[in-house]
């Protein structure tokens, strides 16, 4: 192989690295969820407006007002048709797994939403939270924020 061939393969090694590292590895987890209550109710609250701990407040609250130990099931259907995704607690993981856990992801632009409701086999309620996380592109300058406009 020539000199320009190794150049050549190395560019589109480079090119393929830098590829691999700017798609989005994150789970949207369907589509864009409601502002306020979903189909069966669930409170996802105004997420793209209101302060984080806002939301996680409301979510919290809903989710220990509406459910009770024992209510897996209900808790796994409704939570399903609102686009969450659950798993039961019967998975072979290292540490301890809660009776039912399920988790909604949504991600618009930089930001990640997740909503996350766990069943424990020793809690009255179940445990909720919801998390908004801003990802930053590692390829952008922040300092200087005309340039990236």
């Amino acid at each position: 192989m020539t000199v320009a061939g190794f150049r050549l393969a190395g560019v589109a090694i480079v090119a393929a690295a830098l590829a691999a590292c700017s798609t989005n590895m994150v789970q949207t987890g369907g589509p864009r969820p409601p502002q306020g209550p979903g189909p069966t109710g669930t409170n996802f609250g105004f997420w793209d407006r209101d302060a984080e701990g806002a939301v996680d407040q409301g979510f919290r609250r809903y989710i220990g007002g509406r459910w009770a130990r024992g209510q897996e099931a209900e808790a796994r259907k409704a939570l399903e048709q609102d686009g969450f995704t659950c798993k039961d607690g019967n998975r072979p993981e290292a540490t301890a797994v809660p009776n039912l856990e399920c988790e909604r992801v949504y991600s618009e632009d930089d930001n990640v939403h997740s909503w996350v409701v766990k069943f424990w086999p020793n809690q009255d309620r179940p445990e909720a939270h919801y998390i908004r996380l801003h990802m930053r592109d590692p390829n952008l300058n922040y300092n200087n924020k005309s340039k990236n406009r």
